[in-house]
């Protein structure tokens, strides 16, 4: 497990298309809020984007549709697998006892450490854009914007190995990141809702993962924070034990 995850951090650190992406999202991020604060109108009841602070800023630019931070996590978690995949790198390792578990685990651990990198790279260039054309770099309250990032970070992992489970099973790049972004733009969700409105009484569609990371939440309630940490966990362990479960059976010649 030790010399899997090894092989794959190194795989992950020198991995340019990481920092390729990583460079980019940063750079529309900064461009984004630019564009937020020239466009920026007024409306009666909500808060003005520039007035926010990042707790506030975060929840709001998660809670637009396709999200572009799962956009991202979807193209690499996609290619990081991929790119192992075609080249048959898999096959010095397979034979080893128990690789085939060890290996998904330790991809589920590298894509966590992407998620991580991604969400500090959107707090970094947020408080470079809010500072440069807000003129404000408030975070609020510190005990809600650890909560909110923690939630924030546990349900993107569990996209990620959503994405992992899904690229494992249908071995193409482009119809993952295909699927991968009718995920991103919600469209399940979209359907579950529209479904609970005709049925009534019922409040399955709130329990998706992608409903549940555009979501606004209160960190402040307890029923919130666990609402968003059972939901992280739940698909995380789903995903992840699918996963493990194709790749055991996986025809790998």
């Amino acid at each position: 497990m030790i010399n899997l995850f090894k092989m794959d951090l190194h795989r992950f650190l020198t991995n340019k298309m990481m920092y390729i992406l990583l460079m980019i999202y940063s750079a529309f991020q900064i461009f984004g809020i630019f564009m937020g604060k020239k466009y920026e109108q007024p409306v009666e009841g909500e808060t003005l984007m520039s007035a926010m602070n990042e707790s506030q800023f975060i929840q709001t630019i998660l809670s637009q549709t396709p999200s572009w931070v799962m956009m991202y996590i979807t193209v690499f978690s996609v290619y990081f697998y991929m790119s192992e995949y075609n080249s048959g790198f898999y096959k010095n390792y397979i034979s080893m006892n128990n690789a085939r578990i060890h290996s998904v685990l330790s991809k589920i651990l590298t894509l966590g450490l992407f998620t991580l990198f991604m969400l500090i790279v959107m707090i970094i260039s947020d408080l470079i854009g809010r500072a440069i054309f807000f003129h404000n770099t408030t975070i609020g309250d510190l005990g809600f914007f650890v909560k909110l990032i923690i939630g924030q970070f546990l349900l993107h992992w569990a996209f990620s190995i959503v994405i992992l489970c899904l690229t494992m099973m249908i071995k193409s790049m482009i119809a993952s990141i295909v699927i991968g972004i009718v995920l991103v733009l919600n469209v399940f969700g979209m359907v579950a809702g529209a479904l609970e409105s005709l049925i009534g009484n019922s409040n399955f569609s709130s329990y998706l993962l992608v409903n549940t990371i555009i979501r606004i939440k209160d960190f402040n309630d307890m029923n919130e924070t666990i609402h968003v940490a059972s939901v992280a966990i739940i698909f995380m362990v789903l995903f992840s034990l699918l996963a493990i479960r194709y790749k055991l059976k996986e025809d790998l010649r």
